[in-house]
C-alpha cells in the first residue's frame, strides 16, 4: 500500500533566547560602544595639532581660536554623551536601549568628521 501522505516533521521546541534582546548582546555592543567612545575622547582632541603650522595672518579655519576650541572640546564632550547614552542602552532591552545605541556611535561619528573638517581646512 503507498501512502499519500508524508510523514509530519518533528517539532522543534523554540526555548532559544532572542539574540538581539539579550544581556549578553547588550553588553557586548555596549563594551564595544564604550571603547569606541575612549578613543574619540582620548585621540580626537589631538587634531589640535593641525594648528601648529599656523602663522600670523594664515586664513585655515583651524588656526582661529575658536576653532581649536571646537576640535579641543567637542570630542571629549561627544564622548562622554556617548558613553551615557551606551549605559543606557546596556540596562533598557527596550526601544529606549536601542535608540540609545544607535544615537551614541552617529554621535561619536560626526565628533569625529566635524573634528576632521575644521583641521583640514
Amino acid at each position: 500500500m503507498i501512502n499519500d501522505q508524508a510523514p509530519a516533521a518533528p517539532s522543534v521546541p523554540d526555548d532559544a533566547p532572542p539574540v538581539t534582546g539579550s544581556a549578553v548582546g547588550r553588553f557586548t555592543v555596549g563594551l564595544l560602544l564604550l571603547a569606541f567612545a575612549g578613543v574619540t575622547g582620548l585621540f580626537a582632541p589631538f587634531l589640535v595639532m593641525a594648528s601648529d603650522g599656523c602663522s600670523e595672518g594664515d586664513a585655515r579655519t583651524i588656526c582661529s581660536t575658536g576653532a581649536q576650541q571646537i576640535v579641543g572640546t567637542l570630542p571629549v564632550a561627544a564622548a562622554f554623551v556617548a558613553a551615557l547614552l551606551t549605559v543606557v542602552g546596556m540596562g533598557n532591552g527596550g526601544t529606549a536601549g536601542r535608540r540609545s545605541f544607535l544615537v551614541a556611535p552617529c554621535l561619536l561619528v560626526l565628533a569625529w568628521v566635524v573634528s576632521y573638517a575644521i583641521a583640514g581646512t
